[in-house]
């Protein structure tokens, strides 16, 4: 179904001025429908990591540099081929060719890795000329050889997972790492979250470009252990029109405690912990650590 977009002529008083970045005093399980329906959006939000939803999500974290740092110090420390799992359009896998090294991109989005072949092929992306494997498949359940001196997955993307799913992801990535090899794992602190100054969630608007704001409305489900995270864009067309389109995603509370018995108990040894500098500050997400794991 073709998704329909709010297109009306608005008093621009009436909304968020592009470039502010401030939070909104609304119920925080109601907001995100609340702010749709003032738009005039007629569907419901997307799945962040449909088509356009990747294409959106792209741009949102084409400049974070999150954990980049953090990452690139500890594969320096390694040798041999690196694979990087969830890579998405290449955000940390930029700066994994810069280290030389031959490198394999494991994604479940078709669209994701068709932004990562065509910036590969670039000098400009890949000046060495990094040989590059390209693999769609999900981060649990990815078929490869082994013989890898680094497994790297970030974004705390971890927490996509179901447990049974992160168990199968831990069991794969020790049965593909060298004797001597690194997994380098980034995972939020859900028990700080949770537990902080009681947030609950809450409802940011920043700028996205020049004609363009991103609407981010979060609600948190502690009982369940789940974050609900709703995306919405609003661009402006000449002629003072607007056009909005919306995406969600579904995001586990996992405890680092868990994360850490589910590590061993697929043979894996946690050699260190250390804090993630970060680089795009949210609120209520300010505690995030690098794990750096071996057999």
């Amino acid at each position: 179904m073709a998704r329909r977009f709010a297109a009306a002529r608005v008093d621009p008083r009436l909304l968020p001025t592009p470039g502010e970045h401030e939070l909104m005093n609304m119920p925080p399980d109601k907001s995100a429908d609340a702010i749709l329906r003032v738009l005039g959006h007629l569907d419901p939000p997307e799945d962040l990591y449909s088509v356009a939803g990747s294409r959106l999500y792209d741009q949102i974290t084409a400049d974070d540099l999150t954990e980049l740092p953090e990452i690139l110090a500890e594969t320096r420390k390694t040798t041999g081929p690196i694979l990087e799992l969830a890579a998405g359009s290449g955000r940390i896998t930029r700066p994994l060719l810069a280290l030389g090294r031959p490198l394999t991109a494991v994604d479940s989005s078709p669209e994701m890795l068709a932004m990562l072949a065509e910036r590969i092929g670039t000098r400009a992306f890949n000046p060495r000329e990094v040989p590059v494997e390209l693999l769609e498949a999900d981060m649990s359940r990815f078929e490869i050889d082994g013989g890898f001196g680094c497994v790297v997955l970030g974004a705390s993307s971890i927490t996509l997972l179901d447990p049974q799913d992160r168990r199968e992801l831990f069991r794969r990535v020790r049965d593909c790492l060298t004797p001597d090899g690194r997994f380098l794992l980034t995972v939020l602190n859900a028990d700080t979250h949770q537990a902080s100054e009681g947030y609950d969630g809450g409802t940011t608007v920043s700028a996205l470009g020049e004609d363009a704001f991103l609407i981010t409305v979060e609600s948190r489900d502690p009982v369940n252990g789940a974050r609900h995270v709703t995306m919405i864009h609003v661009g402006f067309d000449e002629g003072g029109t607007y056009r909005s389109s919306a995406y969600s995603s579904d995001i586990a509370f996992v405890s680092n405690s868990l994360i850490e018995e589910e590590v061993l108990a697929e043979g894996l040894t946690i050699f260190e912990r250390r804090p993630v500098r970060i680089a795009t500050q949210v609120p209520g997400l300010n505690d995030i650590e690098l794990w750096v794991c071996g057999r």
